[in-house]
């Protein structure tokens, strides 16, 4: 990519950035709209990439039928699957961390204010990463969605989530019983002695935990637990994954049939989930 084109793309990124952020204002508003962009019409949707190609959306293509933990799952892998188009079109080596994050906080709240629209809630992605929950003018929550543990593994996580709770108390007044934690994955996210010790066992490989449900589960609880930083945090931390990972999924779907894709997703929809995205959405209806 030229430097013309870099700079286009950091500007389209931060407009987009600030976009997120202003979603309320911007909805409600066609005028700021114009205000904004000009003569420019803003289509709002899962994908904020503006690129040539067409970008995938898995979740019309293959109706979830009620199943929400399949439906944010697949919204997560579509989030991967047109990175991945835009890292080859860009000719990059890696995905763009930031771009994932934008788009991985923008998805999750369309999926929130798509269940939630009768509730008076309403979810947007702050520039920080965080998804702040409004109802009436006022910040009522906060949700940190993370695709997996890569960058806080074993005690990093509790620290971690302290920072979480801090920062929401300290920038939004969301007091931790309010903040909420979506881990789509275990998967690339584990530290083998800090499994080992939580579960007092020896395990010779991460692979073999993550496919030990009674192990996983077991974990899950132990962590949770241990995440003292949260007033309840069984109703506020909720992995949906150990051994599958949207963006290992995303990678391999790009390799797919239709037929192998077909089957991808029905895989998919009759996971046993760790944690069920129903519970969340539930105890987010109460915040009011």
């Amino acid at each position: 990519m030229n430097n013309q084109g870099q700079l286009l793309e950091e500007i389209r990124n931060i407009l987009q950035e600030l976009l997120r952020s202003n979603q309320m204002v911007i909805q409600s508003n066609h005028e700021i709209k114009q205000l904004l962009l000009g003569d420019v019409e803003i289509t709002e949707s899962s994908s904020i990439m503006n690129n040539d190609h067409k970008t995938t959306n898995f979740i019309t293509s293959e109706p979830t039928n009620g199943n929400v933990n399949a439906d944010l799952f697949k919204r997560i892998i579509n989030v991967y699957y047109n990175e991945e188009i835009e890292r080859i079109k860009s000719n990059n080596v890696r995905k763009s961390a930031r771009r994932v994050s934008v788009e991985l906080g923008g998805s999750m709240c369309d999926f929130l204010n798509q269940n939630l629209k009768t509730t008076g809630l309403s979810f947007n992605r702050f520039p920080d990463g965080l998804i702040i929950i409004t109802a009436k003018d006022k910040w009522v929550g906060a949700i940190k969605i993370i695709s997996d543990l890569g960058f806080h593994r074993g005690d990093q996580w509790f620290e971690y989530a302290k920072d979480i709770v801090n920062h929401c108390e300290a920038k939004y007044g969301i007091e931790n019983n309010r903040v909420f934690f979506v881990i789509s994955s275990l998967r690339n996210g584990l530290e083998q002695k800090h499994v080992a010790k939580l579960l007092n066992r020896d395990i010779r490989s991460n692979w073999e935990f993550m496919n030990n449900r009674t192990w996983v589960d077991e974990y899950v609880e132990k962590f949770t637990v241990l995440t003292t930083c949260l007033a309840d945090p069984h109703k506020q931390i909720y992995v949906m994954a150990s051994a599958m990972h949207p963006n290992v999924i995303a990678d391999e779907l790009h390799k797919m049939n239709d037929d192998q894709k077909r089957e991808t997703f029905k895989q998919i929809e009759a996971y046993d989930w760790i944690s069920d995205i129903n519970g969340l959405l539930n105890e987010l209806r109460h915040l009011i």
